[in-house]
């Protein structure tokens, strides 16, 4: 009995704390737990708010083309990168007509229009990148604006915040036309010149000259090209030529040295544009070639004198290319083939403009056979009265005779050349005809103080040659017309044609220049628009 009274007393504890070791369990089971479980709930609170929704807006990373490209390709495709992945449903264009829909715009006109793409746009990049095709090639030499609206979104549908346009877009690359007449030094036609062309040291072309020493190269993409000019017996040359503006025609026209040209030295004398008076201290510097404005010099250089006269030693037979600068005017070229010694190499140059000022400066030499002897500057251009003037020196004015109405037609503006200076009327138009020769060498130099709204046309008028029908004469004239806007120089060639009226270029402050540049038969002198 004793002995069985003992075993129940030691078994008491172990049920009783098999009891608890249960009870404990199962309120576990229930959720009431002590700390352990307590700290396993802030984790799942913490994970929950780590994958909370996206809220940031995308941008626009990137686009393609450029902003600022030049010289694109009418064939590209146009693409747009943005800062994160996007839904693609909401990256739209207009694939029917060109009304500018969808939320990928292409535009050269302010979207007023846009381009029409082949079919929707196509992503990559892990839908960060879209790129459309347009349906056609795009136009020449034109300027195009991309367009994303804040119709695109991210795949957590946060749109763009604001649209989102290029600043100042893309430029095509335009195509243009270089043509001129290579002649030998006694100015007859140099046949059967190989011509070619080259852009940045690559020659892209290729053309040969026809018996009357014509070439013409068609359809070259816009850009700086140096023309080179070979054949046997004879030096080559060089030109530099640039086309700026799709469909725009520059002659470049070239005189071929025999390789029996000797070295020698260059000389002439530099005045001012306006007064006529030497202009002296004047820094000159050469460059090889024809029309070469920028790069590297030969080295050789020289000053002007007190009386304006310049001379440049040791030039080995050849075209080049002499720069004159000095403070307070604009610096000017002067192109010379060398063969010995060259006199009367002469330039002009203009003093320093205001804001919205324009010269416009004629310059002709006597060259063989006395091809010309005189030519005008004619200008017309808006007047005060909502008309137009037309300046140039009038024989009829200077000379006092004619009947009284000669100025009905045109106003002469010169302090210079009228008996009585300008009008009151005829002042307020801001243009005067400042230097007029008559003879060759000579410059004739027109200046407009302030450019009026309205459009300006400025040609050249052989005089000597007026009566004659399509003479050749002014086209072999070496003639160049140089116009100063806002201290910029942009210096025109006569191109190689027939006829005795050069229209040289148009201008207004909207557009700019337009290159005119042909010749065409003109008689009536006071008839010219």
């Amino acid at each position: 009995m004793i002995a069985q009274g003992k075993s129940l007393h030691f078994l008491v504890p172990i049920i009783l704390l098999l009891v608890f070791t249960l009870s404990n369990c199962a309120r576990t089971e229930d959720g009431i737990s002590g700390s352990s479980d307590t700290d396993n709930t802030s984790t799942s609170t913490d994970n929950s708010s780590s994958t909370s929704s996206d809220t940031t807006a995308p941008t626009v990373d990137s686009v393609s083309p450029e902003d600022n490209s030049t010289n694109v390709a009418v064939s590209t495709t146009v693409a747009v990168t943005f800062s994160e992945s996007m839904s693609t449903s909401t990256i739209t264009t207009n694939t029917d007509n060109t009304t500018c829909s969808g939320s990928f715009k292409l535009s050269s006109d302010n979207f007023t229009t846009c381009i029409k793409m082949s079919s929707a746009p196509s992503a990559s990049n892990s839908d960060k990148t879209f790129t459309v095709t347009p349906d056609d090639n795009l136009s020449r030499g034109t300027n195009y604006i991309i367009q994303i609206t804040t119709s695109a979104a991210d795949t957590s549908s946060n749109s763009l915040a604001d649209n989102y346009t290029t600043s100042n877009g893309f430029t095509t690359y335009g195509t243009g036309t270089i043509r001129g007449t290579v002649r030998y030094d006694n100015n007859t036609a140099a046949d059967n010149v190989s011509v070619s062309f080259a852009e940045s040291g690559t020659i892209v072309d290729n053309t040969t000259t026809n018996n009357s020493g014509d070439y013409s190269q068609d359809n070259l993409s816009l850009g700086t090209y140096t023309l080179t000019f070979t054949k046997s017996n004879f030096n080559d040359a060089s030109l530099s030529a640039t086309l700026e503006t799709d469909n725009q025609s520059v002659t470049a026209n070239v005189t071929l040295l025999a390789n029996t040209c000797q070295a020698g030295t260059v000389a002439g004398t530099i005045s001012d544009a306006v007064s006529g008076n030497a202009v002296s201290d004047v820094s000159l510097s050469v460059r090889s070639g024809l029309n070469v404005t920028s790069g590297s010099t030969t080295g050789i250089t020289a000053t002007s004198a007190n009386n304006g006269t310049y001379t440049l030693s040791s030039m080995n037979a050849g075209g080049y290319t002499v720069q004159a600068s000095i403070d307070g005017y604009i610096s000017t070229f002067i192109t010379v083939n060398v063969c010995g010694n060259m006199s009367n190499q002469n330039t002009s140059m203009s003093e320093e403009l205001s804001s919205g000022s324009m010269r416009i400066v004629l310059h002709w030499d006597n060259l063989a056979n006395n091809v010309v002897s005189v030519l005008d500057s004619h200008l017309t251009g808006p007047d005060n009265a909502s008309g137009r003037f037309h300046i140039y020196w009038n024989a009829s004015l200077y000379y006092g005779v004619g009947n009284a109405n000669a100025l009905d037609n045109y106003y002469y503006c010169t302090d210079n050349y009228t008996s009585t200076g300008c009008t009151t009327e005829e002042a307020s138009d801001n243009v005067t005809l400042d230097k007029d020769d008559v003879s060759p060498p000579g410059t004739e130099t027109i200046t407009i103080s302030k450019v009026r709204s309205g459009t300006y046309r400025y040609s050249v008028h052989d005089y000597s040659n007026r009566g004659i029908t399509s003479p050749d004469n002014l086209s072999k004239s070496g003639t160049t017309v140089t116009v100063y806007f806002n201290n910029t120089g942009t210096t025109y060639n006569v191109p190689n044609d027939n006829g005795s009226l050069w229209t040289v270029f148009t201008f207004d402050n909207s557009s700019g220049f337009n290159a005119i540049n042909q010749l065409s038969d003109h008689s009536n002198y006071d008839t010219i628009q």
